[in-house]
């Protein structure tokens, strides 16, 4: 895993609730949620990045996985209702896998799983988490939340 910096990997607001992602200061035509760009990581040829709504005490962490086609394959929200969060403390593991905070004390972890896994749907499911894809999985999350 790298960090990607700025001027490889942006985004830019395109609605309160979206944004387009530049690649090598070059808009593409992909969207992803989320206002701000927190952070950015390449795994092999996966982007991982790190969204926020940038709205006062109800701010979500979007977590998307993209494949090099900058296509989502995997997306993940952590947050709910009237629960403020702040993303920080990152810090990566391995090749596949990083911890970060947010939201209190409450650390996160992200796995980012070499193929597809299934998901059982409402059973695998952390408190605070939720999923737009939820029957499969290219990455696990990991956590016990005080949400």
């Amino acid at each position: 895993m790298i960090i990607l910096e700025s001027q490889v990997f942006k985004t830019i607001p395109k609605s309160p609730e979206q944004s387009f992602i530049f690649l090598n200061n070059t808009q593409t035509d992909k969207v992803v949620d989320g206002t701000y760009l927190e952070l950015c990581i390449k795994a092999g040829w996966k982007y991982l990045a790190f969204m926020t709504d940038d709205t006062p005490y109800e701010d979500m962490l979007h977590i998307h996985l993209l494949n090099e086609r900058l296509d989502i394959i995997d997306s993940a929200t952590i947050g709910s209702m009237y629960s403020t969060g702040s993303f920080r403390n990152y810090n990566i593991q391995n090749s596949n896998t990083l911890t970060f905070h947010f939201i209190g004390d409450t650390e996160w972890k992200i796995q980012i799983l070499d193929s597809k896994e299934f998901l059982f749907p409402l059973i695998s499911s952390l408190k605070g988490v939720s999923r737009k894809n939820i029957f499969y999985q290219y990455f696990k999350i990991y956590s016990n939340p005080s949400l």
